[in-house]
């Protein structure tokens, strides 16, 4: 390939991404939207989740943020609210949010044993991203003395081949 086609195709393909961009951005009014009450009521179940127990917490390193621009499960967060609520209602609460941290963590709970699929979907789901974000923060990481595997020398104990004294 000729260095004047490379340069075209960079060019082509870096324009293809900024009018994509563009394209977002001044079209950004037809992507799906949260009302303020699935986003508050997501944060304190992300909070909830991953309280921090002497580390800081999930809402204090902002990690609700980026659950709550997950766009594709904008539909799982409004179901899995209304679940929530509707649990909280039946406990004599207005709603999630008016519960006390024992009628939130029993909320959390009764979804995650539910046979509601759409309620433990929403509740594993959102553990499995809360959990990965959370984990993945800089400040918990070393929080930790466990760093990664102990390779390439492995296990000491185990580097040995095993001894069998049945012999």
């Amino acid at each position: 390939m000729k260095r004047r086609n490379f340069i075209k195709l960079i060019g082509v393909l870096s324009l293809g991404g900024a009018a994509a961009a563009l394209w977002r951005n001044l079209f950004s009014f037809w992507l799906p939207r949260l009302n303020d009450h699935v986003a508050h009521t997501m944060t304190a179940v992300i909070d909830l989740m991953f309280p921090g127990d002497g580390l800081p917490g999930a809402a204090e390193l902002g990690i609700h943020h980026r659950i709550l621009a997950m766009t594709d499960f904008y539909p799982l967060m409004s179901t899995g609210i209304t679940w929530l609520d509707g649990w909280a209602v039946r406990q004599g609460a207005a709603d999630f949010l008016a519960l006390g941290e024992a009628g939130r963590r029993g909320a959390i709970d009764a979804a995650f044993a539910s046979n509601d699929g759409d309620a433990r979907k929403f509740v594993t789901t959102f553990r499995f991203f809360g959990g990965l974000t959370y984990y993945n923060e800089p400040v918990i990481k070393t929080a930790f003395s466990y760093t990664g595997p102990p390779q390439p020398d492995g296990f000491a104990d185990f580097q040995d081949p095993p001894n069998d004294k049945r012999r």
